[in-house]
């Protein structure tokens, strides 16, 4: 069966369906991450609620400032929760696809193809919206979606350049304008 389909979905809508999509591809992080600012604010709570008889119970013990410790100690538990759900939600994206794959990289009159045994996409050149250029690697963009050309593709420092120049050269006036400051040093401007 062949299909042929033309649409357009506006801005908003695109926006709230990325939302619902991305809590639904990870909705353990998704749950864990709102599970985390409870605790946090329940945690702020308690201690405020609390904090005078938990601190004179722990005078009467010998301990001062035990709120004030409770407090860092909550703060400390917060930040190593956060780096752990950031390498959690890390992992999880890494076993959705192999980042390891080689992608096969083309340049035409019409624009860039980076194809990989899984996935093919094709970049207009009017598709282009910014061009970055990082220390080891040159980034385009289409809206939200970046394609990565590491340094370690180009023969050499001048085919990297020469291909910095081709694609800012072939850009529209809205995205050379705003990709000027990411590739002025690399186009010689």
């Amino acid at each position: 069966m062949q299909r042929e389909l033309h649409y357009q979905v506006p801005f908003d809508v695109l926006a709230k369906i990325g939302r619902s999509a991305g809590r639904k591809a990870y909705r353990s992080a998704w749950y864990l991450n709102w599970l985390l600012i409870a605790s946090f604010l329940v945690a702020v709570v308690l201690l405020i609620v609390f904090g005078d008889a938990l601190d004179r119970s722990m005078r009467r013990a010998g301990i001062s400032y035990s709120v004030e410790a409770s407090f860092i100690l909550v703060c400390v538990l917060m930040i190593a929760a956060v780096l752990w759900l950031r390498r959690f939600t890390r992992g999880r994206a890494k076993a959705r696809t192999d980042y390891d794959q080689t992608i096969h990289f083309t340049q035409d009159d019409g624009g860039l193809r980076f194809a990989t045994a899984e996935i093919e996409t094709y970049l207009k050149w009017q598709g282009i919206t910014q061009l970055l250029v990082e220390h080891n690697a040159v980034v385009v963009s289409h809206a939200n979606l970046f394609y990565v050309v590491p340094n370690s593709a180009f023969a050499s420092a001048d085919a990297r350049i020469e291909f910095i120049r081709d694609v800012y050269g072939r850009l529209s006036d809205k995205a050379r304008a705003i990709s000027e400051r990411y590739v002025r040093a690399a186009i010689g401007g």
